[in-house]
């Protein structure tokens, strides 16, 4: 199974980032949005991997959310990947998110003893969309600049939860396979 590990954000948190992706429209670019259920912070992404494999990663995932308390972050303001000038994912940053890269740099750990690549630096984001091509760079930048410091709320890290991702024409369909409290 193609798989990733995430922590899920709020409904209301939700609700307003499907509002900022309505903001940005798709009259500057071609840009496929993500879907209002699956919008999540990815803290690492597995690739294909097999029953062997995921229930080692969940045995992982139970030690790293019992070294971590559940705590509430902020998703504000939107920013783009890899830059302005070239653009190709668009993204709502978290703030107050020292508990998140925590937490992800212990999955990274944990992830990296069973034989998973490292990824490069963590930075905590939900992705909006990603960016097929721009019809006119001046009206997206301007379109992402009113939303530079956009507030789409609060919402509370309670767990990290191992997601499976399956590709349909459509878009992916993500399905939480295991779900790990993290402590109180």
């Amino acid at each position: 199974m193609r798989a990733f590990i995430a922590i899920d954000v709020s409904d209301a948190v939700r609700d307003n980032l499907v509002k900022a992706q309505e903001r940005i429209g798709s009259r500057s670019a071609k840009i496929k949005f993500v879907e209002r259920e699956n919008l999540h912070v990815t803290l690492k992404f597995l690739g294909e991997i097999d029953e062997t494999t995921a229930e080692d990663v969940k045995k992982a995932l139970a030690d790293v959310a019992r070294r971590h308390r559940k705590h509430r972050v902020k998703v504000k303001g939107v920013g783009v990947f890899p830059n302005p000038n070239y653009v190709r994912v668009i993204w709502a940053g978290i703030e107050n998110d020292d508990g998140i890269k925590a937490i992800a740099d212990d999955v990274e750990r944990e992830m990296r003893r069973l034989g998973f690549r490292k990824d490069r630096n963590f930075v905590a984001h939900v992705t909006l969309g990603r960016v097929k091509f721009v019809r006119d760079r001046a009206e997206l930048a301007m379109a992402l600049r009113d939303l530079a410091s956009e507030d789409f709320g609060e919402f509370s890290v309670d767990a990290i939860e191992l997601k499976k991702s399956t590709l349909t024409p459509k878009g992916p369909i993500y399905e939480t396979i295991a779900r790990f409290e993290l402590a109180e």
